[in-house]
């Protein structure tokens, strides 16, 4: 019995032996005729494994561009060409005005008797095409003023918002590791655990703030991108830099004086009172208490109204931009004391560290206060420089074309 079964375990193990071999040339085979299966399916884009390939995208080279760059390259923009075609439109208004009252001049000038003709319409049409004649070049540079403006703030805003990020990265890791030191000081028994939940909430708000400024950078790179006329996606270095500058060397009084003499509002307003006094000259006829006699007459009390108030407006609007601007210089001059102040803080703590006479917390609690006057100050620098942009265009023709 026992050599029976001894027998039958071997012709067991020969059995078994015997099928492996034939296992593994089965897998072989099937192996080779998967690999055969996939390769055919990549060369004949069959149903059994698809094989994908896609294009490498192509990498666009960093640009350059500093604030004049800029200005350059809206030379070219839709922007610059809507500018061209507003002067075209200006250009055939006065030529229409010319037309006009070259017309009346033939009229005035016919022996025929013109049933309606009165000698105040040629008046209106050839001070109508006067002003429009002198307002050419005045609107022209009011709107490339304006569209200047415009790129001057997108161009600094986006780089402050930059130096923004940079603050904010410097804020996160500050707040880690301040988080660590907390935690360790809690480990041996020196702090409690509502302030490691404070350290914990301050690392949380400073990566939200992280984040959000990070978004709105990101936001603000497209847009400028669109705004310039460049690709979404490209890089764009903006090599200008925000710094402190002078304040202009232009007084309040003589910034006033030149806006009076220069801004199209003033002759826009100076202009409106004349045609509408024009206006009511050819209603003289009529009754005073007529409708028309009434509505000409109201015209021309508004008109002169604001032609009136104009220069009060305007020096009131100088005045405003030159104390926004004193404001933001002061908030500079307020941040440079702030930014030195917290430097020697700084210095000071982190040499009481080294003499063991305070601990890593009050340097890292030191360091966070130098990067919130860091931060500061970046947005007075901005604030500063915005508002020496807007004094400065302020007493020239100004940023609004004059409606002829």
């Amino acid at each position: 019995m026992k050599k029976k079964y001894v027998m039958w375990i071997l012709s067991a193990c020969m059995v078994s032996t015997m099928f492996i071999p034939i296992l593994s040339s089965a897998e072989t085979v099937d192996s080779v005729k998967a690999d055969s299966l996939t390769t055919q399916s990549a060369t004949t884009g069959s149903a059994i494994t698809q094989v994908e390939t896609t294009q490498p995208a192509i990498k666009l080279e960093k640009v350059n561009l500093s604030l004049d760059d800029a200005y350059k390259k809206l030379e070219g923009s839709k922007t610059m060409e809507l500018i061209k075609l507003q002067k075209q439109t200006d250009q055939s208004v006065a030529k229409g005005y010319s037309e006009t009252a070259s017309s009346f001049s033939k009229m005035e000038k016919s022996d025929a008797i013109i049933a309606g003709y009165d000698s105040s319409n040629k008046l209106v049409a050839q001070e109508r095409r006067d002003f429009a004649n002198l307002m050419l070049e005045s609107n022209n540079q009011a709107r490339v003023n304006a569209m200047k403006q415009e790129a001057f703030q997108k161009y600094f805003t986006l780089k402050n918002t930059e130096t923004q990020v940079g603050i904010a990265k410097e804020s996160l890791q500050l707040k880690k590791d301040f988080l660590e030191t907390t935690k360790r000081k809690y480990q041996v028994g020196t702090v409690s655990k509502s302030d490691v939940d404070n350290a914990e909430r301050a690392v949380k708000d400073a990566q939200t703030q992280l984040e959000a400024t990070q978004n709105g950078l990101q936001q603000l790179s497209l847009n400028f991108n669109s705004y310039l006329g460049y690709d979404i996606s490209q890089e764009v270095v903006l090599t200008d830099q925000i710094q402190e500058i002078e304040l202009p060397k232009t007084s309040l009084t003589d910034a006033i004086a030149s806006a009076l003499k220069n801004r199209l509002e003033m002759k826009e307003a100076a202009y409106n009172a004349k045609i509408s006094q024009l206006n009511l000259n050819s209603y003289k006829a009529y009754p005073s208490s007529s409708s028309k006699y009434i509505s000409a007459k109201t015209l021309l009390l508004n008109a002169e109204i604001a032609n009136q108030n104009k220069p009060t407006d305007i020096e009131l609007d100088v005045r405003k931009k030159y104390d926004s601007m004193m404001d933001a210089y002061n908030s500079v001059q307020t941040g440079k004391s702030t930014l030195k102040s917290a430097e020697d803080t700084l210095n000071t703590t982190t040499r009481k560290y080294n003499l063991g006479m305070v601990t890593i917390s009050d340097v890292q609690q030191a360091q966070l206060a130098l990067n919130n006057a860091k931060l500061n100050q970046a947005n007075a620098l901005l604030s500063f420089k915005l508002a020496v942009e807007t004094y400065n265009l302020s007493m020239g023709v100004g940023t609004v074309a004059a409606n002829l």
